[in-house]
């Protein structure tokens, strides 16, 4: 593990694989046991055109060189995990100057709801509790540091009403985040 000068946040070291349009970096979770995370960027094309990148982050599985993105692994270092793909964010900035990251909770697509029901121990009723939980912890974050972080990068957030990115604003929901380096 290694310390971030800047903020003395504990982070875990990470390596860069980069495979067309995939970005990754790898790293070690060394909580309970010894999980391989991976951090992935995916370019792709908007409708108008636009070239991004989604953040994607999970467990990383060496045959299919991609992640799983819907497992907890529970590991005890959520911290230091959550750390270490917030510090990838600058990183891929600096080897992808012009290209934004776009940044969307596997649990916040319209599918997740149903299928959590099906196997959720917390039986919700109205509101699946679990519904946006990554994307909620992402922008926690945001909120907690925006003025900080404002200095350096342009955050948009989907306004799931107006089925539209609008001016990021702190303490509004957003089922989407779109961050552009300045």
């Amino acid at each position: 593990m290694q310390k971030k000068d800047l903020k003395e946040i504990d982070i875990y070291e990470t390596s860069l694989s980069v495979e067309n349009a995939i970005v990754q970096y790898l790293f070690e979770s060394a909580g309970q046991r010894k999980v391989i995370k991976a951090v992935q960027y995916l370019g792709f094309e908007t409708k108008s055109g636009q070239k991004l990148y989604n953040l994607g982050f999970g467990d990383y599985d060496f045959e299919s060189k991609s992640i799983s993105d819907n497992e907890n692994t529970n590991n005890g270092d959520m911290r230091t995990v959550f750390n270490t793909v917030l510090n990838t964010v600058p990183k891929f900035f600096k080897d992808n100057p012009g290209f934004p990251i776009y940044i969307q909770g596997s649990d916040s697509s319209h599918l997740f709801e149903e299928e959590c029901r099906s196997s959720c121990s917390k039986k919700c009723t109205d509101i699946c509790k679990n519904k946006d939980r990554r994307i909620r912890t992402y922008t926690y974050f945001v909120n907690k540091h925006f003025e900080e972080l404002s200095k350096e990068y342009i955050f948009f957030g989907f306004d799931e009403a107006k089925k539209t990115f609008v001016r990021y604003v702190p303490k509004n929901k957003y089922i989407a985040v779109l961050v552009y380096k300045k």
